[in-house]
């Protein structure tokens, strides 16, 4: 189970792309693992300093997915949803988090796991599938 500080961001971000999954039936487990590891890249980059542009990738279903959860995080940014777990010595075992985006890399490197596992136990949309029944 993720630490309970990262679970509305995580419950944000898979809402987010069950949205899509519902406009865009075609969507899968792989389309989400890619999009969640280009994610996670450039919220990394971002964390260490860099300037970097937005993940940009020749597939429109992978790249939907990508804008779905920017999106998603530009909200929870403009809400100050995210901010209280910065370096908060509250957060489980005591974990720092010195920005938003190290916040971001963490619930990436959650999830893309998570989509691994129930591909493999499910199918090519077992991820999304599982995922669609908890949400909805």
């Amino acid at each position: 189970m993720p630490p309970e500080y990262l679970q509305p961001l995580l419950h944000s971000i898979e809402q987010a792309v069950i949205r899509l999954y519902e406009e865009m039936p075609y969507l899968l487990d792989k389309d989400v693992e890619f999009a969640y590891g280009k994610l996670e890249k450039y919220y990394s980059d971002l964390a260490k300093g860099k300037k970097v542009d937005e993940p940009d990738v020749v597939s429109d279903r992978k790249q939907a997915i990508i804008e779905e959860v920017l999106n998603v995080i530009d909200v929870r940014e403009e809400l100050n949803l995210d901010s209280m777990v910065i370096n908060n010595p509250a957060n489980a075992g005591n974990v720092h988090y010195p920005s938003l985006a190290s916040i971001y890399v963490k619930a990436f490197k959650i999830l893309i796991p998570s989509v691994r596992t129930w591909r493999k136990r499910n199918g090519v949309k077992g991820y999304l599938n599982f995922v669609k029944d908890y949400i909805l």
